[in-house]
């Protein structure tokens, strides 16, 4: 009991609580259908949200499929990757080379000969300047007395207007000895010294002559400046660069390894390999398989759902959209005149067709994706497959079925979002409902406490005086016997 003792059947002998229990499980019966109506709605808007999440996803899918790049992409294809990769843009031309490559191109380095001490971080006692040289641009470098190989090597890291050479060289610290690499790989990006006549800095960190304050010391050129040479079609080549965009259109060669075995600087037939230039077919069918198996998953899911058994079943919104994505996958495609006009003439049907091409629809809605007619009608016109996806009229397949998902969810005016947003608003509409009525049970069930209570207190104030009366009874009895 709230608020007061409450002992239950003293005078009566009855069990009051169960009484009591059993009358607000009566009481209960509209609170407990609001809860269910509740739990119903909660259900129908868990199952929205899933198909939201869905069609969402499907919609993802579509982005590919809007570039003119997936359609009218091409390829590389190396015969030996190992010494060739290649990427091709949508500009290059289809055809087939015979590659081979005599040198790489490598940026020139060049190291202390010896080690300069046991720990980098000591002071090595050097002090004066030095110039580094690139492709024309000088840089000079101050070192002082308390300098250790690493803070040298960070000085001529710096930017130059922090008196360092970082924008031409990079400098490391290996194995105890200074290491300097050009930042410029070819022929052009050699680096050349100049000493200080008088404190020999670079001869100290043994890389420099000292007698000749420009010239290198015996095995402190540890990889040369040269360009990459190769032969492509009989032609001799040279670049800067191992990464090549300008030798074939629209196609980008990475050197990746010499394929001159006998390093005679000529190329035999052995030493070639194959570059095939063609249409990038796979991408194209790739995103429109995803595009396919995401809509059948949508198709399976709202089936589900719109089943006998199912959350949404019956729901005549749910029905509607099953039926429009089916539609927009099958319909013809308007205002274009390319070489196809339709899903299923690219390979894209929810059923077989049959002599007039007309199709025997699949009750399901799926779809089926033939890949082999896909990517013949690719290798044919690319163009016209597009077309049928995308165009500039919005007609195509993805045009139509994009504009539709966003009108599903959008968020705020979106039907799914919106659908959700009424169910929720039911749904807060009956927790008030249920807290109200969980306050009229709480206070009706006190009112029966309180009730019973009284019924107690009124059987106990008549035993009470029935115990009296008895007692009186009896004491008359005794007088009048004696």
């Amino acid at each position: 009991m709230v608020g007061s003792l409450y002992i239950s059947g003293l005078a009566s002998g009855l069990d009051t609580d169960s009484i009591i229990n059993q009358l607000m499980d009566i009481e209960r019966i509209p609170l407990t259908r609001l809860q269910q109506r509740k739990d119903q709605y909660n259900v129908e808007k868990n199952a929205w949200h899933d198909i939201y999440t869905r069609l969402s996803n499907l919609q993802s899918k579509l982005t590919d499929l809007k570039l003119a790049s997936t359609f009218t992409g091409m390829k590389a294809t190396s015969s030996n990757t190992s010494a060739l990769t290649a990427s091709a843009a949508s500009n290059a031309v289809a055809g087939s080379y015979k590659v081979g490559i005599i040198r790489l191109a490598q940026a020139h380095k060049v190291a202390s000969v010896e080690q300069l001490t046991a720990d980098d971080n000591n002071s090595l006692g050097f002090s004066g300047t030095f110039t580094i040289k690139v492709n024309g641009i000088v840089r000079t470098i101050t070192v002082d007395a308390g300098d250790s190989l690493n803070s040298i090597s960070a000085k001529i890291n710096k930017s130059p207007d922090e008196g360092g050479a970082g924008d031409i060289v990079t400098a490391s610290v290996i194995d105890h000895r200074l290491v300097i690499a050009s930042k410029t790989s070819g022929a052009n990006g050699g680096i050349q010294f100049n000493d200080d006549t008088t404190t020999h800095i670079l001869n100290s960190l043994k890389i420099i002559d000292a007698t000749d304050t420009t010239k290198l010391l015996a095995g402190a050129e540890i990889a040369r400046a040269q360009d990459a040479e190769f032969i492509i079609d009989g032609l001799t080549i040279t670049r800067s660069s191992n990464t090549i965009t300008d030798v074939i259109q629209g196609v980008t060669l990475n050197l990746l390894a010499v394929t001159d075995t006998d390093g005679n600087g000529t190329i035999e037939a052995a030493e070639t390999l194959s570059l095939d230039i063609g249409k990038d077919t796979q991408r194209a069918v790739d995103a429109v398989k995803a595009m396919v198996d995401q809509y059948n998953s949508v198709m399976d899911f709202i089936s589900t759902k719109a089943g006998d058994e199912g959350d949404l079943q019956g729901d005549p919104t749910l029905a509607r959209v099953q039926s429009y994505l089916w539609q927009l996958m099958t319909a013809e495609i308007a205002g274009i005149t390319g070489s196809f006009q339709t899903p299923w003439s690219i390979g894209i049907s929810t059923g077989a067709t049959v002599g007039s091409a007309s199709l025997t629809f699949d009750r399901s809605g799926k779809l089926t994706l033939d890949t082999e007619k896909l990517t013949a009608a690719l290798e044919d016109d690319p163009a016209a497959v597009m077309a049928v996806f995308t165009n500039d009229s919005g007609t195509g397949l993805v045009d139509r079925l994009d504009d539709y998902l966003t009108s599903l969810v959008r968020s705020g005016d979106g039907i799914i979002p919106s659908r959700e947003k009424s169910l929720q608003d039911i749904m807060d509409d009956l927790d008030d409902q249920i807290a109200r009525m969980e306050d009229r049970l709480a206070i009706k069930e006190e009112q029966l406490r309180r009730q019973f209570t009284a019924m107690e207190q009124a059987l106990a104030a008549l035993q009470s005086q029935g115990n009296w009366l008895a007692g009186q009874i009896a004491s008359l009895s005794a007088y009048q016997v004696r």
